[in-house]
C-alpha cells in the first residue's frame, strides 16, 4: 500500500469506526504528533480514536492529497455530524513496509 492509499484508508477506517482496519494500516511503532498531544503506539492510538477523542461522530473531508517520497500529505476539513466544519487540517504521513509509521497534524485548534 503506497502513502496515498494508506492515508485514504486511515481516514475511511476512522470515519467508519472500523478500528480493526485502522490498526491494520498502522505500523507497530506508530506515532501521531498533534498540536495538543503526541500519541505513541498503535494500540494507544486506536484506543484514543475509539473512546478518548472529544467527538467520534465526525467525517474527514479530504480536499487535496499530495504524494511524497515515503508517504503523503493531506489537506482537509473535519466535519461534525450536523455538517458544520470543526476545523481544517494538514496531515503528513510517513509510510513504511509495515504501514503508517508517523502522522504529524497541523491545525490551528489546540484544545479540541
Amino acid at each position: 500500500m503506497d502513502g496515498v492509499e494508506a492515508a485514504r484508508e486511515y481516514y475511511r477506517a476512522i470515519d467508519d469506526g472500523d478500528y480493526a482496519a485502522l490498526s491494520d494500516v498502522l505500523a507497530g511503532g506508530f506515532v501521531h504528533e498533534r498540536p495538543d498531544r503526541t500519541i505513541e503506539g498503535r494500540e494507544e492510538f486506536v484506543a484514543f480514536m475509539r473512546s478518548g477523542r472529544p467527538e467520534t461522530d465526525t467525517e474527514h473531508v479530504v480536499e487535496t492529497v499530495y504524494e511524497n517520497g515515503d508517504g503523503a500529505a493531506v489537506e482537509g476539513r473535519l466535519v461534525r455530524a450536523d455538517g458544520t466544519e470543526w476545523f481544517g487540517f494538514v496531515d503528513t504521513f510517513a509510510v513504511g513496509d509495515r504501514g503508517i509509521r508517523r502522522i504529524r497534524t497541523y491545525t490551528d485548534v489546540h484544545n479540541g
